[in-house]
C-alpha cells in the first residue's frame, strides 16, 4: 500500500553527539502536515553507516532514514520545491519525497 501527505511545514534538530543506535544519528527533519498534524521524520544518519530500516508506526508515523550527504538535498528541496509531499510504500518500507512528478527517495539519494 502508498501511504501519501503532504507537508506543510518542518523543523530541523541537528546535534553533533547521539549515542542512542552507536552514535550514528545526526539528526531530524520533523514533518507536518494539514493542521500541524505530525507526518514522521527524516532521520539523517552518518554517512558509511547502513540506514536504519524505514518504518510506519501502527499510528502512521513515518520514519524514514537518509545519510548525511542527502541533507544539503533535502534542505534544499524543502526550501525551495512547492507544494511537497513525503510518500511511503509499506509493502517495499521505502519512502520518497515528491515534487510534482519528480521524488527523492533514501535508495536513489547519492550518498
Amino acid at each position: 500500500m502508498i501511504i501519501s501527505h503532504n507537508i506543510v511545514t518542518y523543523n530541523i534538530l541537528i546535534f553533533t553527539t547521539y549515542a542512542k543506535g552507536g552514535g550514528y544519528q545526526m539528526g531530524y527533519i520533523h514533518l507536518f502536515g494539514t493542521n500541524s498534524k505530525y507526518l514522521g521524520y527524516l532521520g539523517i544518519i552518518k554517512d558509511g553507516t547502513v540506514l536504519p530500516q524505514n518504518i510506519q508506526h501502527s499510528n502512521g508515523i513515518l520514519n524514514l532514514y537518509f545519510h548525511e550527504s542527502g541533507l544539503q538535498n533535502i534542505l534544499d528541496t524543502l526550501r525551495n520545491q512547492s507544494p511537497i509531499s513525503i510518500e511511503f510504500n509499506t509493502s517495499l518500507n521505502s519512502g520518497k519525497l515528491i515534487i510534482g512528478n519528480r521524488w527523492v527517495s533514501n535508495k536513489n539519494l547519492a550518498a
